[in-house]
């Protein structure tokens, strides 16, 4: 019996040696991670920064850095509020997972279902189009963020003006990023539900969860006590912009919140869709969601997040990677000011959130890889350079494509008008009014909240500035009378409707 007693506290000690051992060296892991992420974040001029890491079902590294606003120097806590972007989309594909489970709805219902004044342009995609095709970015839509970002157009109206717009490609041909298809799923949600998607996310997603800091809408966010300023780099300086409202679209990416709360949403997608006991979303929707739905091509501004991939798909929320046989489950998100990054790992039960107050900046993806290395046991690379030449690369592709567009094909031309045969409004059916006025010796435009000077190209072109749109090209047509009767703005006509030319 002694030496039986005497085995189980030899046995006891040991596992109390190799726990002791593995909380030690877990504590040298994230002193190494902060010194890491201290040190990026010097190198990136990242004002603040913010990390949750989940794993086995519990959150084990949950910290702030930096500063939430470069202005009043106040710290970064785990309770920050950030607004996550797009990463909101995982949340909205799990609504419509949970109205599934409740069975109010189903993957592949049309569309028109729960919003009856929903219509696509292509008459195949219009009688087909479900759920499913909008969770997915496969309706054959193009972008068409102008309907939101800037304007002030209600989500409901921007549906009902998508029916006008024409596809780039087929329908279920090709994957295309879509946030006014995704903010048309929320909708459904709302009618579905009987409510809001935002109501119907705070119930069924956020209570149950323990969410209790996050919100729906910048107006929210700015009037909490603990929440981040959106910063960007202008000539190789920090400053802080405005919050971007896109309360319009807000399924596609208005949530904000912080990575504490985060952890709880992560934890709950490694588990099955459980939390503390209750089933949140079931482990079959959840399957969906996280089954791959459609091929995403390489290159292009996915380089931005997704290096050296096998396979890149998308599945409901969600991207979904093969990296070295591993499998991984991820979204970033982006908005004026905000960069975030969520990653899970379900192979080791692991999942982290990234959430940063710098525009675009590429520290979140070089971060993000450095932990998926680090807990998939590869070999550590420094991402974070790799992704900085990547962003070099493509912001010198871009502007070696506008320098090549600021020279005309025919210098030293003039408009074929006077100026003021210019001014008048001009109507697209889907996008609204452009108002363009004659102010002094030169053209003044104003689209939703971007206004600008018109600056003449060659013959009938000009060129517009729309702020985070860039530049635009304002081509003006003349009717068989030599009036002024159309202007196409990097291809979107507008029809003239009043001010016609004396």
């Amino acid at each position: 019996m002694k030496n039986r007693l005497m085995r189980v506290v030899l046995v006891v000690a040991w596992l109390l040696g190799i726990a002791m051992a593995a909380q030690a060296q877990s504590g040298a892991q994230w002193e190494a991670l902060d010194s890491y992420i201290q040190t990026a974040m010097r190198d990136a001029k990242l004002p603040g920064l913010a990390v949750g890491i989940v794993q086995n079902g519990n959150p084990v590294y949950v910290k702030g850095f930096g500063v939430r606003d470069i202005t009043t120097g106040q710290p970064v806590t785990a309770d920050t509020l950030f607004d996550i972007g797009s990463c909101t989309k995982a949340f909205t594909a799990g609504a419509v997972g949970i109205l599934v489970d409740e069975g109010k709805m189903h993957w592949d219902d049309r569309v028109d279902e729960y919003i009856p004044f929903f219509h696509l342009y292509d008459p195949l995609a219009d009688e087909n189009v479900t759920m499913r095709d909008l969770l997915t970015h496969r309706t054959g839509m193009g972008g068409t963020d102008l309907l939101w970002y800037g304007g002030s157009f209600s989500l409901p109206e921007i549906i009902r003006r998508v029916r006008y717009i024409k596809p780039e490609f087929g329908f279920r041909a090709r994957f295309e990023y879509q946030n006014v298809m995704y903010a048309t799923a929320g909708y459904a949600v709302g009618q579905a539900s009987g409510g809001t998607w935002e109501d119907f996310v705070r119930e069924h997603v956020f209570t149950p969860l323990g969410m209790s800091g996050a919100d729906f809408s910048a107006t929210d966010a700015q009037n909490a006590a603990d929440h981040a300023t959106p910063h960007d780099l202008k000539n190789g300086k920090v400053v802080t912009i405005p919050w971007r409202n896109i309360d319009d679209v807000a399924p596609a990416g208005s949530i904000n919140a912080g990575v504490a709360d985060m952890t709880k949403w992560i934890a709950m997608q490694l588990n099955d869709g459980m939390a503390d006991g209750t089933q949140i979303i079931s482990a079959k929707s959840l399957r969906e969601m996280h089954t791959a739905q459609i091929v995403v091509p390489q290159g292009g501004e996915f380089d931005l997040f997704f290096p050296r991939l096998l396979s890149l798909s998308y599945g409901m929320g969600w991207f979904i990677e093969d990296y070295q046989g591993h499998l991984i489950w991820m979204h970033p998100g982006d908005i004026d000011g905000f960069a975030s990054l969520v990653v899970l790992l379900p192979e080791v039960k692991t999942g982290f959130v990234i959430l940063t107050n710098l525009d675009h900046t590429a520290l979140r993806a070089g971060l993000g890889w450095h932990l998926i290395d680090q807990f998939l046991h590869l070999p550590q690379q420094d991402w974070t350079a790799h992704f900085v030449k990547v962003a070099e690369q493509f912001t010198a592709m871009e502007q070696k494509q506008e320098e090549q567009g600021k020279n005309p094909k025919y210098p030293n031309t003039h408009p074929s008008r006077e100026l003021a045969a210019y001014a008048g409004t001009y109507t697209n059916k889907a996008y609204g009014d452009v108002a363009v006025s004659l102010e002094g010796d030169h053209l003044q435009m104003k689209f939703n909240s971007f206004a600008g000077r018109l600056s003449h190209f060659q013959y009938d072109t000009f060129d517009a500035n729309l702020g985070g749109f860039g530049t635009a090209r304002v081509l003006f047509s003349l009717d068989e009378d030599g009036d002024v009767s159309k202007a196409t703005i990097d291809g979107i006509e507008f029809e003239r409707t009043n001010g016609a030319a004396q």
